[in-house]
């Protein structure tokens, strides 16, 4: 929440296409969002994108059963949602409220049938089980990086505020209320999986969604959390098609990236 505010802030003093690139460039120097905006396309955005897509081709191939190679699913679904966005943003956006929606549904069916489903202990053994070391302190910060992936992404929000048609206003409200909805909802998720699993079983396994799922519907209900993981995957796939091109733009703009990157097309007015 304190991100969401912080960006929230700079989102209303710099509306701006670029985001986090302009914010550097003015805060710091163009050579600091030069790095950034590189950085962003060889590795950040590009590295995150990579990995999602094969996931979702993984989850892809194992509803469907298709025998199709999941390298070549992978670019498939990125070449479609390339093709979807440069028919401009009002088309990207659209199809991202579409999954984002879908992903809201799992989400809360998973809550609602794990509160009806279990009705497990939520008790625990004590919260230091040892005394505080260098190695426990590694173990927490190990634990924290899946969870800071799971919150993170809100902030390419921003990429996009030069398109918006009062991003003073409406951006800046989208990161206030969409970062507390999404901690509310993960928050209800984790303890829906305890109210199931318990703090055992929620320890013992590494796809807890399933479980609760299995639980409550045995093995289908293991293939719609499935089919709910590869919607998601297509949520941040969709999103970062959306929003990256736009920090590339910018930087072309300011003559830190290829020129032609800069041209917007005619008819979209998308960065193509």
């Amino acid at each position: 929440m304190c991100g969401a505010f912080i960006w929230a802030e700079l989102a209303t003093r710099l509306p701006g296409t670029g985001g986090q690139y302009l914010y550097l460039r003015e805060a710091y120097h163009p050579s600091v969002a030069f790095v950034y905006g590189w950085g962003l396309l060889l590795v950040t955005q590009t590295g995150g994108m990579a990995a999602v897509a094969v996931i979702f081709s993984s989850y892809f191939r194992a509803l469907t059963g298709v025998a199709w190679n999941g390298s070549a699913i992978a670019a498939m679904v990125l070449l479609v949602l390339t093709g979807i966005n440069c028919l401009g943003a009002r088309a990207g956006s659209n199809v991202q409220s579409a999954l984002m929606l879908l992903k809201i549904g799992a989400i809360a069916a998973l809550v609602v049938i794990g509160f009806a489903v279990g009705g497990g202990s939520l008790k625990s053994g004590p919260l230091l089980a040892q005394p505080v070391s260098l190695g426990l302190l590694k173990s927490v910060g190990a634990a924290m990086v899946p969870i800071a992936f799971a919150y993170g992404g809100w902030q390419t929000a921003t990429f996009v505020a030069g398109e918006m048609r009062n991003a003073r206003r409406d951006l800046s409200r989208g990161l206030l209320i969409g970062v507390g909805a999404v901690v509310a909802l993960y928050l209800a998720v984790n303890l829906a999986c305890l109210r199931v699993l318990g703090p055992v079983g929620l320890d013992a396994t590494t796809t807890p969604a399933s479980d609760v799922m299995r639980v409550a519907f045995g093995e289908r209900g293991a293939q719609w959390i499935a089919a709910g993981i590869a919607i998601s995957t297509l949520g941040f796939l969709s999103q970062s098609m959306l929003t990256g091109p736009r920090v590339y733009y910018a930087m072309a703009r300011d003559g830190l990236f290829f020129e032609s990157v800069g041209k917007l097309s005619p008819r979209s007015r998308a960065p193509v």
